[in-house]
């Protein structure tokens, strides 16, 4: 879950992702009618779905909709990994790092990591239904720009 962990469960992250796979599928399962397919114009979809179905982030914030959230945010994750040659890794005990203990993608180089989690919420500031794929492509170009990824087609 989207949850920062504590001290007493480490092995958290470890069984989040042996779990990725499946969440995402259930995911792909509940909201079929958009086509996740992991494209990132998928990504545009999914935005629009969350914006239509959430008057707020505090309402996709709320702890009813935890499950969701969590789905979103794996989802979002992989999008960024697959087109940016990500992984996933989780920052532990550092607490001057906004997000100490929650899953966040990482990248080669000096690129500054990516927490699906803050797109995902930032969402609803922008409002425009293109912020979260505005944000992969921008990191995208950065990234080819600087021969860190190959041009993807």
């Amino acid at each position: 879950m989207v949850e920062k962990i504590n001290d007493h469960n480490e092995d958290w992250f470890e069984e989040w992702l042996m779990l990725l796979p499946d969440e995402l599928k259930k995911l792909e399962k509940a909201l079929h009618h958009l086509d996740l397919d992991y494209s990132p114009e998928s990504l545009l979809r999914l935005e629009g779905w969350i914006l239509a179905n959430y008057p707020s982030m505090d309402a996709i914030l709320d702890d009813r909709e935890k499950m969701t959230l969590d789905a979103l945010l794996r989802y979002v994750g992989e999008v960024f990994r697959v087109h940016l040659q990500g992984k996933w890794d989780i920052v532990r005990n550092d607490p001057q790092y906004v997000f100490d203990h929650l899953p966040i993608i990482r990248f080669s180089g000096n690129i500054p990591n990516t927490s699906p989690l803050l797109l995902v919420t930032a969402s609803f500031d922008r409002h425009t239904g293109e912020f979260i794929y505005d944000s992969l492509m921008k990191k995208r170009r950065f990234m080819e720009s600087q021969g860190l990824i190959d041009v993807q087609k």
